[in-house]
């Protein structure tokens, strides 16, 4: 499935970024052959830096260029093309949480990953085992931020160790497929993608439109479940509001409330929700895809067991991971339906982000 003719740039600034579409995952800029995409890191948006060309055009849009449209999880009908393209068919009304081959209970065996993980490790583990074994060379994910505390930016783990830096969760947003700029500057090409449902969404829409030069390079796609991330300056504002300096926390969780743990004591403060609400990036209020469909393998901490992960199994390539692993030893596996109350919050999670009232689809791309 290729874009028409005309779907360029200017297509995707109109009905994708000033449609208030942009999910601000960074595909496009992350594709863009010609360099003329850039990242506005404040606004989460991509932007034309050409110094002659205006914002919503692109000279190499107008000769015919259509990359950026082709790489965007939000343009067109992206969830139809990546469902097809990965599954060979449309989701059912009933697969509210996307197309699955199983649901899994997962949890690392090295107790290290366990430590440095946000729940049961799962994803530490996979990259770990992944780079042990040469199936990847890298993994494009996220870190802290050097700069703001318990902020999140693109980064590009090779190491074991690099994986445990970039473990955990922050609930800021990252662009983490930007992080493909380190990987080519460095030679990389066997990837790994790890990030929330929009980016994960690339798993499908670069098949689908057939971006190879990029759907060759990610040899797995693990998407995290999400409703949804914050500016970063709204919630340090919370946070502190509640009497822990961003200097002291040290995790930080979601399950119904915001969940800070001071490094200072060990105590955690829990914070409503409802707090945080006028501070939800804007790329997340128009999401349906909290359940990161177009993932290989999706994963998120819904387990009423603590320590586990729970792990959606999509795709053949991300089975073959996952029993890779295991029988390495390095995650331990149990049957999803051990835990009903899990797989329930999963599909009522999956059904609200659903519901959202969505912008009519752009009917820019052809079979």
């Amino acid at each position: 499935m290729v874009a028409t003719e005309k779907s360029s740039w200017p297509d995707l600034y109109e009905q994708v970024v000033q449609g208030n579409l942009c999910a601000g995952c960074g595909a496009c800029v992350m594709a863009c052959p010609r360099n003329v995409l850039g990242y506005d890191d404040a606004g989460y948006r991509p932007v034309n830096v050409e110094l002659t060309t205006p914002a919503g055009q692109c000279a190499h849009g107008a000769r015919g260029c259509d990359i950026c449209t082709r790489a965007c999880p939000r343009f067109g009908a992206w969830e139809l093309d990546g469902d097809v393209a990965l599954h060979g068919r449309e989701r059912q009304p009933d697969e509210v949480f996307g197309i699955s081959r199983g649901i899994w209970l997962v949890r690392a065996t090295d107790p290290d990953v366990v430590a440095a993980g946000q729940d049961g490790g799962l994803v530490s583990a996979l990259l770990i085992w992944g780079l042990r074994n040469g199936r990847i060379e890298g993994a494009l994910t996220s870190r802290r931020s050097r700069a703001r505390l318990w902020d999140a930016e693109p980064f590009l783990a090779t190491t074991p160790a690099e994986v445990l830096e970039a473990a955990g969760s922050r609930y800021t947003y990252s662009a983490n497929p930007l992080a493909m700029r380190q990987a080519e500057e460095r030679g990389l090409r066997r990837l790994a993608l790890v990030g929330t449902g929009c980016q994960a969404a690339m798993n499908g829409t670069l098949q689908a439109r057939r971006v190879n030069k990029y759907a060759r390079r990610i040899e797995l796609t693990i998407g995290l479940l999400c409703s949804k991330t914050f500016e970063y300056e709204g919630m340090r504002r919370v946070i502190e509001e509640h009497g822990v300096p961003m200097a002291d926390v040290a995790k930080l969780d979601i399950k119904g409330k915001l969940l800070v743990w001071r490094r200072s004591t060990g105590d955690r403060v829990d914070i409503p929700l409802k707090e945080l609400r006028a501070f939800t990036r804007e790329g997340c209020l128009l999401c349906p895809d909290f359940a990161a469909s177009l993932a290989d393998l999706s994963a998120g901490g819904l387990g009423q067991r603590d320590g586990w992960t729970l792990t959606i199994v999509r795709t053949p390539r991300g089975a073959d991971w996952l029993q890779g692993a295991a029988e390495a030893g390095a995650v331990a596996v149990r049957p999803g339906d051990e835990d009903p109350a899990a797989i329930a919050l999963l599909a009522k999670l999956a059904a609200k982000s659903r519901a959202r009232v969505l912008a009519p689809a752009p009917a820019a791309l052809a079979g």
